[in-house]
């Protein structure tokens, strides 16, 4: 049984070592190259089509027929960010988008409701789950001063989503949490899974979520938490 567990605690440590090796990559969905809705300082919404590279812009309108309509390229223009300051045409814009969004995430926490005579619990156990949702991301055009009064610009993304989650991780079996029905103690496998809502700030995405666990050997029956609801705070770990 303690092989089992260790074999499945060291691929879920191995899988989260991996999708850790590049932090720039860490649950971010930066501006890209793509089809956008832009809203402008005075609340105007346009169809448009960004080209961006480092640090500038190319904006096209867009045809109804979703292609890149050149001949209204007159209304949009290229823009460094740092030429993006009050009067010009993105001062204050926000770049708007929605998309599928599979992320591999962490349940840092898990609080379980009082079961059985064991008082509530907060657990922080070691586990990982492949996140599906759909997301809104927004790319605020944000533009500071520094002490100089010099201004620059930047993009600050901002992006709510919510879907579902499945995954593995390890638990305490006891005889605490079994009722006395056992007198092994143990790191039993579990299979997570349940509904969760993200907000992400720059390269920071945090959850909530409703989860339920399911002990994957033969205590699954005497365990009080098996397929019992409970409260998870998440962390986004890498995007696909």
């Amino acid at each position: 049984m303690r092989g089992f567990s260790r074999f499945w605690l060291y691929s879920i440590v191995s899988l989260i070592s991996f999708s850790c090796v590049s932090v720039e990559k860490l649950a971010r969905h930066d501006l890209q190259s793509g089809f956008y809705t832009l809203k402008t300082e005075d609340k105007k919404y346009t169809n448009v089509y960004v080209s961006y590279k480092e640090d500038s812009i190319n904006v096209y309108s867009v045809a109804r027929n979703g292609n890149v309509n050149t001949r209204e390229l007159k209304f949009m223009n290229q823009s460094s960010f740092r030429d993006i300051l009050p009067g010009s045409y993105y001062y204050r814009s926000t770049f708007m988008k929605n998309t599928p969004d599979i992320d591999l995430s962490t349940i840092i926490m898990k609080y379980r409701p009082k079961r059985e005579g064991v008082p509530n619990q907060l657990n922080a156990n070691i586990n990982a789950a492949l996140y599906f949702g759909y997301r809104k991301n927004f790319y605020k055009v944000i533009t500071e001063s520094n002490q100089l009064n010099e201004k620059s610009s930047y993009i600050r993304q901002i992006a709510f989503d919510a879907g579902l989650f499945g995954g593995i991780g390890i638990t305490p079996v006891n005889p605490t949490v079994t009722g006395n029905r056992i007198t092994q103690e143990y790191d039993g496998i579990i299979f997570q899974k349940g509904i969760a809502a993200f907000l992400t700030f720059e390269n920071m995405s945090v959850g909530i979520s409703l989860g339920f666990d399911n002990l994957l050997d033969e205590n699954k029956t005497a365990w009080i938490y098996n397929q019992k609801p409970y409260l998870g705070l998440m962390i986004g770990i890498s995007n696909f």
